[in-house]
Protein backbone atom coordinates (compact mmCIF):
# COMPACT_ATOMS: atom_id res chain seq x y z
CA UNK A 1 0.00 0.00 0.00
CA UNK A 2 1.56 3.63 -0.98
CA UNK A 3 0.43 6.43 0.65
CA UNK A 4 0.56 10.22 -1.63
CA UNK A 5 1.21 13.36 0.36
CA UNK A 6 -1.14 16.13 -2.14
CA UNK A 7 -0.95 19.65 -1.45
CA UNK A 8 -1.69 19.50 2.39
CA UNK A 9 -3.37 16.10 2.40
CA UNK A 10 -2.59 12.86 3.04
CA UNK A 11 -4.63 10.00 0.71
CA UNK A 12 -3.60 6.12 0.06
CA UNK A 13 -4.86 4.76 -3.41
CA UNK A 14 -6.97 1.63 -0.43
CA UNK A 15 -7.32 3.78 2.80
CA UNK A 16 -6.82 6.53 3.83
CA UNK A 17 -4.81 6.47 7.66
CA UNK A 18 -6.01 8.37 10.54
CA UNK A 19 -5.07 12.18 10.47
CA UNK A 20 -4.65 15.03 12.67
CA UNK A 21 -7.55 17.23 12.53
CA UNK A 22 -6.69 20.55 10.86
CA UNK A 23 -6.51 23.75 12.80
CA UNK A 24 -6.01 27.42 12.08
CA UNK A 25 -2.21 28.04 11.76
CA UNK A 26 -0.99 31.61 10.84
CA UNK A 27 3.11 31.15 10.28
CA UNK A 28 4.76 34.37 11.88
CA UNK A 29 6.17 37.48 9.70
CA UNK A 30 9.84 36.87 11.93
CA UNK A 31 11.07 34.89 15.30
CA UNK A 32 12.78 37.64 17.23
CA UNK A 33 16.77 37.03 17.22
CA UNK A 34 17.05 40.18 19.48
CA UNK A 35 18.39 38.19 22.52
CA UNK A 36 21.43 37.20 20.65
CA UNK A 37 22.36 40.47 18.88
CA UNK A 38 25.68 39.95 21.28
CA UNK A 39 26.53 36.75 19.31
CA UNK A 40 28.24 36.78 16.23
CA UNK A 41 28.76 33.67 13.31
CA UNK A 42 32.17 32.86 11.88
CA UNK A 43 31.99 31.57 8.41
CA UNK A 44 34.61 29.53 7.01
CA UNK A 45 36.27 32.56 5.20
CA UNK A 46 37.01 33.83 8.68
CA UNK A 47 33.96 36.38 8.48
CA UNK A 48 32.03 37.66 11.65
CA UNK A 49 27.90 37.88 11.40
CA UNK A 50 25.70 39.05 14.07
CA UNK A 51 23.72 36.13 15.15
CA UNK A 52 20.34 38.21 14.38
CA UNK A 53 21.16 39.27 11.21
CA UNK A 54 19.70 37.25 8.41
CA UNK A 55 22.58 35.26 6.73
CA UNK A 56 21.28 33.03 3.62
CA UNK A 57 23.75 31.18 0.96
CA UNK A 58 22.23 28.69 -1.65
CA UNK A 59 23.84 25.84 -4.44
CA UNK A 60 22.30 24.61 -6.87
CA UNK A 61 23.45 21.13 -6.49
CA UNK A 62 20.85 19.44 -9.39
CA UNK A 63 18.52 20.94 -11.41
CA UNK A 64 15.09 22.38 -9.31
CA UNK A 65 17.78 21.47 -6.30
CA UNK A 66 19.55 23.50 -4.09
CA UNK A 67 21.80 23.56 -0.71
CA UNK A 68 21.18 26.28 1.83
CA UNK A 69 23.41 27.13 3.93
CA UNK A 70 22.38 29.61 7.15
CA UNK A 71 23.08 28.68 10.58
CA UNK A 72 22.71 24.87 12.01
CA UNK A 73 22.95 22.05 9.56
CA UNK A 74 22.59 22.62 5.51
CA UNK A 75 19.12 22.79 4.48
CA UNK A 76 17.62 22.00 0.93
CA UNK A 77 14.72 22.67 -1.42
CA UNK A 78 13.33 20.42 -4.06
CA UNK A 79 11.28 21.80 -6.83
CA UNK A 80 9.06 19.86 -8.81
CA UNK A 81 6.40 21.01 -11.84
CA UNK A 82 3.22 22.37 -9.01
CA UNK A 83 5.27 23.12 -6.02
CA UNK A 84 8.47 23.19 -3.85
CA UNK A 85 9.21 21.32 -1.04
CA UNK A 86 11.37 22.34 1.99
CA UNK A 87 13.67 19.57 3.70
CA UNK A 88 15.29 21.00 7.30
CA UNK A 89 15.24 24.07 7.91
CA UNK A 90 18.33 25.07 10.41
CA UNK A 91 18.43 27.50 13.17
CA UNK A 92 19.78 31.00 11.98
CA UNK A 93 17.81 34.27 11.80
CA UNK A 94 15.30 35.27 9.55
CA UNK A 95 12.47 33.81 7.54
CA UNK A 96 13.98 30.99 6.02
CA UNK A 97 10.54 30.42 3.57
CA UNK A 98 10.68 33.87 2.49
CA UNK A 99 14.46 33.28 1.17
CA UNK A 100 13.38 30.21 -0.16
CA UNK A 101 10.46 31.43 -2.34
CA UNK A 102 13.55 33.90 -4.15
CA UNK A 103 14.82 30.70 -5.62
CA UNK A 104 11.54 29.36 -7.07
CA UNK A 105 8.42 30.56 -8.57
CA UNK A 106 6.67 27.39 -7.26
CA UNK A 107 5.13 27.91 -3.92
CA UNK A 108 6.91 26.45 -1.17
CA UNK A 109 3.59 24.99 1.72
CA UNK A 110 5.72 22.19 3.40
CA UNK A 111 9.28 21.75 4.94
CA UNK A 112 9.56 17.93 5.78
CA UNK A 113 11.86 17.26 8.58
CA UNK A 114 14.59 14.43 8.74
CA UNK A 115 14.51 14.21 12.13
CA UNK A 116 13.92 16.46 15.37
CA UNK A 117 17.21 17.61 16.35
CA UNK A 118 16.65 21.91 17.00
CA UNK A 119 19.00 22.46 14.08
CA UNK A 120 17.43 21.02 11.91
CA UNK A 121 13.47 22.20 12.73
CA UNK A 122 13.94 25.26 14.56
CA UNK A 123 12.08 27.27 11.61
CA UNK A 124 9.17 24.91 10.97
CA UNK A 125 6.81 27.61 12.30
CA UNK A 126 7.38 29.46 8.98
CA UNK A 127 5.77 26.94 6.78
CA UNK A 128 2.17 26.01 6.46
CA UNK A 129 2.45 22.61 7.62
CA UNK A 130 5.62 19.96 8.65
CA UNK A 131 5.82 16.45 7.07
CA UNK A 132 8.04 13.78 10.05
CA UNK A 133 7.58 10.94 11.84
CA UNK A 134 5.80 10.68 15.21
CA UNK A 135 9.08 9.97 17.02
CA UNK A 136 10.48 13.87 15.41
CA UNK A 137 6.63 15.33 16.04
CA UNK A 138 7.16 14.67 19.93
CA UNK A 139 10.62 16.29 20.00
CA UNK A 140 10.96 18.80 17.38
CA UNK A 141 11.71 22.59 17.82
CA UNK A 142 12.37 22.48 21.30
CA UNK A 143 15.60 24.89 21.54
CA UNK A 144 19.36 24.20 22.86
CA UNK A 145 20.61 25.97 25.48
CA UNK A 146 22.66 28.35 23.28
CA UNK A 147 19.05 29.96 22.76
CA UNK A 148 18.62 31.06 25.93
CA UNK A 149 14.85 31.52 26.54
CA UNK A 150 14.06 32.41 22.94
CA UNK A 151 10.73 31.24 21.80
CA UNK A 152 9.88 29.20 18.43
CA UNK A 153 6.53 28.23 17.35
CA UNK A 154 5.93 24.93 17.76
CA UNK A 155 1.93 24.46 17.28
CA UNK A 156 2.53 24.54 13.43
CA UNK A 157 0.14 21.54 12.14
CA UNK A 158 1.97 18.42 11.47
CA UNK A 159 1.33 15.78 9.24
CA UNK A 160 2.63 11.97 10.43
CA UNK A 161 4.49 10.49 7.72
CA UNK A 162 5.65 6.53 7.23
CA UNK A 163 8.36 4.12 5.64
CA UNK A 164 7.07 3.82 1.87
CA UNK A 165 4.81 7.34 1.74
CA UNK A 166 5.37 9.35 -1.19
CA UNK A 167 4.85 13.05 -1.79
CA UNK A 168 4.26 14.42 -5.16
CA UNK A 169 5.52 17.80 -6.05
CA UNK A 170 4.26 17.36 -9.89
CA UNK A 171 6.70 15.56 -11.92
CA UNK A 172 8.80 15.15 -9.04
CA UNK A 173 7.85 12.21 -6.46
CA UNK A 174 9.96 12.26 -3.05
CA UNK A 175 10.03 8.77 -1.48
CA UNK A 176 10.34 8.17 2.78
CA UNK A 177 12.67 6.00 3.83
CA UNK A 178 12.48 5.49 7.75
CA UNK A 179 16.38 5.76 9.01
CA UNK A 180 16.10 5.62 13.40
CA UNK A 181 20.03 5.15 13.98
CA UNK A 182 20.73 9.07 14.41
CA UNK A 183 18.00 9.91 16.07
CA UNK A 184 14.37 7.75 16.69
CA UNK A 185 12.28 8.47 13.99
CA UNK A 186 14.86 10.67 11.52
CA UNK A 187 13.61 10.51 8.35
CA UNK A 188 15.18 9.98 5.03
CA UNK A 189 13.89 11.62 1.69
CA UNK A 190 14.79 9.73 -1.62
CA UNK A 191 13.98 12.00 -5.00
CA UNK A 192 14.44 9.24 -7.89
CA UNK A 193 14.21 12.38 -10.50
CA UNK A 194 17.54 13.92 -9.64
CA UNK A 195 19.27 10.51 -8.13
CA UNK A 196 19.51 12.32 -4.46
CA UNK A 197 18.58 10.75 -1.15
CA UNK A 198 18.32 13.85 1.48
CA UNK A 199 19.43 11.78 4.48
CA UNK A 200 19.66 14.25 7.72
CA UNK A 201 22.08 13.14 9.54
CA UNK A 202 21.93 9.47 9.63
CA UNK A 203 25.18 9.67 7.31
CA UNK A 204 28.53 11.77 8.23
CA UNK A 205 31.98 12.41 6.90
CA UNK A 206 33.97 10.28 8.72
CA UNK A 207 31.55 7.57 9.27
CA UNK A 208 28.59 7.15 12.04
CA UNK A 209 28.30 5.96 15.37
CA UNK A 210 25.90 3.54 15.94
CA UNK A 211 23.08 4.84 18.49
CA UNK A 212 21.17 1.54 18.12
CA UNK A 213 22.17 -2.47 17.86
CA UNK A 214 24.05 -3.24 15.21
CA UNK A 215 21.35 -5.51 13.97
CA UNK A 216 19.30 -2.79 13.96
CA UNK A 217 21.44 -0.37 11.98
CA UNK A 218 22.87 -3.05 9.18
CA UNK A 219 18.38 -2.94 8.80
CA UNK A 220 18.56 0.66 8.60
CA UNK A 221 21.11 0.30 6.05
CA UNK A 222 19.41 -2.07 3.96
CA UNK A 223 16.54 -0.31 3.75
CA UNK A 224 18.82 2.38 2.09
CA UNK A 225 20.86 0.42 0.19
CA UNK A 226 17.54 -1.47 -1.64
CA UNK A 227 16.83 1.72 -2.99
CA UNK A 228 20.72 1.81 -4.32
CA UNK A 229 19.79 1.78 -8.00
CA UNK A 230 17.82 4.99 -7.46
CA UNK A 231 20.45 7.43 -6.32
CA UNK A 232 24.09 8.34 -6.61
CA UNK A 233 24.57 10.95 -4.10
CA UNK A 234 23.75 11.68 -0.27
CA UNK A 235 22.28 15.62 0.52
CA UNK A 236 22.87 15.44 4.07
CA UNK A 237 23.13 17.96 7.09
CA UNK A 238 26.06 18.03 7.08
CA UNK A 239 26.80 18.81 3.57
CA UNK A 240 27.11 15.70 0.18
CA UNK A 241 28.11 12.77 0.16
CA UNK A 242 28.96 9.68 -2.27
CA UNK A 243 25.78 7.08 -2.79
CA UNK A 244 28.26 3.98 -2.16
CA UNK A 245 28.81 5.53 1.67
CA UNK A 246 25.42 3.30 2.25
CA UNK A 247 26.97 -0.01 0.86
CA UNK A 248 30.03 0.58 3.13
CA UNK A 249 28.65 1.36 6.19
CA UNK A 250 26.09 -1.61 5.67
CA UNK A 251 29.23 -3.49 4.91
CA UNK A 252 30.90 -2.62 7.95
CA UNK A 253 27.70 -3.35 10.28
CA UNK A 254 27.50 -6.89 8.53
CA UNK A 255 31.42 -7.83 9.26
CA UNK A 256 30.19 -7.19 12.77
CA UNK A 257 27.32 -9.33 12.92
CA UNK A 258 29.29 -11.70 11.69
CA UNK A 259 32.01 -11.81 14.24
CA UNK A 260 34.68 -9.48 13.52
CA UNK A 261 35.58 -7.27 15.84
CA UNK A 262 36.50 -3.49 14.86
CA UNK A 263 39.62 -1.58 16.71
CA UNK A 264 39.54 -0.01 19.39
CA UNK A 265 38.82 3.96 18.38
CA UNK A 266 41.14 6.87 19.24
CA UNK A 267 40.52 10.67 19.88
CA UNK A 268 36.35 11.31 20.75
CA UNK A 269 33.32 8.97 21.51
CA UNK A 270 33.59 6.33 18.67
CA UNK A 271 36.31 7.55 17.25
CA UNK A 272 33.98 10.60 15.62
CA UNK A 273 35.70 14.36 15.67
CA UNK A 274 33.96 17.10 17.79
CA UNK A 275 33.47 20.62 16.16
CA UNK A 276 35.11 23.79 16.78
CA UNK A 277 33.69 26.79 17.94
CA UNK A 278 34.89 30.48 18.09
CA UNK A 279 36.37 31.70 21.03
CA UNK A 280 34.50 34.52 23.26
CA UNK A 281 35.76 37.78 22.34
CA UNK A 282 35.91 40.38 22.38
CA UNK A 283 34.88 40.71 25.93
CA UNK A 284 31.11 40.61 26.34
CA UNK A 285 30.55 38.87 22.77
CA UNK A 286 30.22 35.22 21.92
CA UNK A 287 31.61 33.70 18.88
CA UNK A 288 30.30 30.44 17.01
CA UNK A 289 31.52 28.59 14.49
CA UNK A 290 28.78 28.60 11.59
CA UNK A 291 26.94 24.96 11.26
CA UNK A 292 29.54 23.67 14.27
CA UNK A 293 27.85 22.30 16.99
CA UNK A 294 28.13 25.14 20.24
CA UNK A 295 29.68 24.49 23.36
CA UNK A 296 25.99 24.87 25.45
CA UNK A 297 24.86 22.32 22.74
CA UNK A 298 27.21 19.49 23.25
CA UNK A 299 25.68 16.04 24.16
CA UNK A 300 27.04 14.98 27.89
CA UNK A 301 30.62 12.94 26.81
CA UNK A 302 30.70 14.42 23.40
CA UNK A 303 34.51 15.00 23.01
CA UNK A 304 35.73 12.91 25.87
CA UNK A 305 37.27 9.40 25.95
CA UNK A 306 36.21 6.68 24.01
CA UNK A 307 34.70 3.56 26.29
CA UNK A 308 36.01 0.46 27.08
CA UNK A 309 33.74 -1.29 24.94
CA UNK A 310 33.54 1.13 21.81
CA UNK A 311 35.02 -0.82 19.15
CA UNK A 312 35.35 1.01 15.34
CA UNK A 313 34.89 -1.00 12.20
CA UNK A 314 35.83 0.44 8.70
CA UNK A 315 35.28 -0.13 4.89
CA UNK A 316 37.03 1.60 1.95
CA UNK A 317 38.05 4.61 4.41
CA UNK A 318 34.28 4.94 6.36
CA UNK A 319 33.44 3.46 9.45
CA UNK A 320 31.06 2.80 12.13
CA UNK A 321 31.56 3.22 16.16
CA UNK A 322 29.43 0.62 18.02
CA UNK A 323 29.46 -0.73 21.29
CA UNK A 324 30.39 -4.32 22.03
CA UNK A 325 27.42 -5.12 24.14
CA UNK A 326 24.91 -3.71 21.70
CA UNK A 327 25.35 -5.60 18.65
CA UNK A 328 21.99 -7.68 18.95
Amino acid sequence: MRHYLTGLALVCAMAAPALAADKAYTPPALIDYSALHNVLIRSDDGTLTPADVPYYRSKLIAPGTWQIESDGDYSYLIEGDKEALAIDTGYGAGNIRQYLQTLTQKPIRMVASTHFHFDHTALNGYFDRALMSKETAEKATIPYPSFGAMKFPRDYPVQIIKDGDVIPLGGRDIRVIMGGNHTPGSTMYLDTKQRILFGGDEFMPRGVRVGVTVEQFAEIMGRVVAHRAQFDRIAGGPGMFDGRDADKLLAAAQAVLAGKEGETPKGGPGGMPGAANGPATPEGVTVYQRRAVRAPDRPAGMGGAPSPTARVMAVDGLQISYDINRIR
